[in-house]
């Protein structure tokens, strides 16, 4: 069982129920709403009370008193009612007690917050688990009842009704915020999170935000929470996919709003509203508000009371550039308290994402959350992931000399057998390749900013074709060494990469075994010379012509041997013994032939 940290509630009269004297005369009730469930409620009854009423039936009047036997009787006034009380007078004679004057009520709660927590008291009534938001004591006797909890550190004093309702304002909102993107499944299926992860460009992303709503935030009731999202512009948020949950009910009624010039400035549905016929939809009936403030911006409102209607703001073009949440007065919370909102959503690694391990770069995607009371607007410390993008670089050159070799070919796998290719295009750099996007997720993506691969290099790739015939490029995985002898491949999730050399330059013997890379690991400078056009030169500095291009990723030099002439034991003289040796041979069977004929005349 939790230690109770502190009071949190009322210090309250409860008076008669107003009705005639049976049983239930002289009892009342005491009710907690936005109470924490799961949280256990107790009653501490302090001192007795009467009231009078006027003959209307008001309660115009109380007055408190309190019982030698009472169990606060000692530790406030002593054991024979003498010792003096800071806060308290006691009247032996009669019994009463009143509040003494220019006692501070807040001293006082917290006066009867230690008195409370540093004893050993009975309750009034059972304890009682809260199983919703509302708590609710019923059949009290009149009297000034402390109520605690196992969670809250403030007393709030309501007294002089016959039913006294109590709101419990010890629940704060914005607990355990938390941003964070999805790194794996574990063995059921689950999705596991964390705070960064890797991935190809043009692979899709998960991202989860959480943390905890409550109603109020101390005596203030809170009007609807928000959620600001800002990343990178290497990543592209995919807003069909968004899915908003409180207390794990989803909130399937959505609207969005594109601002900023981003498409059109205007409202539509988004998301599920099948459970309202079309003719009846109303953006007043949305549950989640999804506005889209620019290409790297946007902000998510969750109306947290009810009946909520929306109110536009529009420029002198009549162009929707903001909108208000509005609510009637004493509109009621919608939501247990406290309770936690989640919501997810899917992204896409775009193209121009930063290569290696730069604590930040442009794949980053922070959030942070905020809630609006009647008084003030109060915000959570941002919480960021980050996705990691990385590369590998190759340089090729002559064992013994040292010299950078040109036109060595290597196709590119995810597999040491080298069954899985990992397709790339060439960039506009001659000798750097990028994870080709064609056919990915990313070409599915809604929205106008989808900076693939293909659309990326799309000027370099039409020249490129020209060299083709005007045949679009097919998706292939060879690469090749340029006149520096290097090559490099961005766009690569972490793990290990294979490089399997299929033609070695002219004059050289290729690689018998594939060349492995492990991406995300030892990320050094690999420096690249190349001029406006892309054309690199095998150079140790800039010449004037040729810019420096610094790539930080995972590279290895790759020796290439000469062949060696083998050993052969021909040449002319060879074909003239073979010649010579014909020719004797021709002449001895003449000569056999010849003579056995002379010995068959001579016969």
């Amino acid at each position: 069982m939790k230690k109770f940290l502190s009071i949190i509630m009322v210090l309250a009269m409860v008076l008669s129920l107003g009705i005639t004297a049976f049983a239930e005369e002289n009892k009342g009730s005491i009710t907690i709403t936005n109470a924490t469930i799961d949280e256990t409620y107790e009653l501490y009854k302090i001192f007795d009370a009467s009231i009078s009423k006027d003959a209307d039936g008001n309660t115009n009047a109380v007055s408190y008193s309190i019982e030698t036997d009472n169990q606060f009787f000692a530790t406030l006034f002593g054991a024979d009612g003498t010792a003096d009380n800071t806060y308290f007078t006691y009247n032996a004679n009669t019994g009463s007690v009143t509040k003494k004057e220019g006692v501070n009520d807040s001293e006082l709660i917290k006066y009867l917050t230690e008195l409370e927590k540093n004893g050993t008291y009975e309750t009034a009534v059972e304890p009682v688990k809260a199983t919703s938001d509302e708590v609710k004591f019923e059949n009290l006797p009149y009297g000034y009842y402390l109520i605690t909890s196992t969670l809250g550190t403030t007393v709030t004093i309501n007294s002089n009704t016959p039913d006294v309702s109590v709101i419990d304002k010890n629940q704060k909102p914005g607990g355990e915020f938390e941003k964070q993107i999805q790194i794996g499944v574990d063995e059921e299926g689950n999705p596991i999170w964390g705070d960064s992860n890797s991935a190809n460009i043009a692979d899709e992303v998960t991202y989860k935000i959480s943390f905890v709503a409550t109603n109020y935030d101390g005596e203030n009731k809170i009007k609807y929470y928000q959620i600001h999202d800002e990343k990178g512009d290497a990543i592209w948020a995919e807003f069909n996919s968004f899915k908003v949950t409180v207390g794990g009910v989803e909130l399937k009624r959505g609207y969005y709003l594109s601002q900023g010039g981003v498409n059109t400035d205007n409202w539509e549905f988004f998301g599920d509203w099948s459970d309202i016929p079309e003719a009846d939809r109303d953006r007043n009936d949305a549950q989640w508000y999804l506005v889209h403030l620019d290409y790297d911006k946007f902000r998510i409102t969750i109306p947290w009371l009810e009946n909520h209607t929306i109110g536009d703001v529009t420029n002198a073009a009549g162009d929707v550039t903001a909108y208000s949440v509005n609510f009637p007065e004493n509109s009621d919370s919608k939501f247990d308290s406290p309770v936690t909102v989640e919501i997810e959503y899917r992204a896409v690694v775009e193209a121009n994402a930063a290569i290696g391990d730069t604590s930040h770069g442009n794949r980053f995607n922070k959030a942070h959350a905020s809630w609006t009371s009647e008084h003030e607007t109060l915000t959570t410390p941002p919480d960021e992931v980050v996705t990691y993008v990385y590369g590998i670089g190759l340089l090729k050159d002559d064992i013994n000399t040292r010299e950078n070799l040109a036109g060595a070919k290597f196709r590119v796998f995810k597999d040491e057998a080298c069954t899985e290719p990992v397709y790339v295009i060439p960039t506009d750099v001659k000798g750097v390749y990028i994870v080709d996007s064609l056919n990915t997720v990313a070409e599915k993506i809604s929205g106008l900013k989808q900076e693939t691969s293909r659309k990326k290099y799309e000027a370099y790739l039409e020249e490129y074709l020209k060299d083709k015939d005007g045949k679009p490029i097919e998706q292939d995985n060879l690469v090749v060494s340029q006149e520096n002898g290097k090559l490099v491949i961005l766009g690569l999730k972490e793990g290990s990469y294979y490089l399997k050399e299929v033609e070695a330059p002219a004059g050289y013997n290729a690689l018998t075994q594939p060349v492995e890379f492990k991406a995300g690991e030892d990320i050094r400078s690999f420096i690249i010379f190349a001029d406006e056009n892309g054309n690199v030169a095998n150079i140790q500095q800039t010449d004037g012509v040729h810019h420096e291009i610094n790539y930080d990723l995972t590279h290895t030099v790759v020796h290439n041997s000469k062949g060696v002439v083998l050993p052969s034991t021909g040449g002319m003289g060879t074909f003239w013994l073979i010649t010579i040796g014909t020719l004797l041979a021709i002449g001895f069977a003449v000569f056999l032939i010849t003579h056995k004929k002379m010995s068959v005349y001579t016969d």
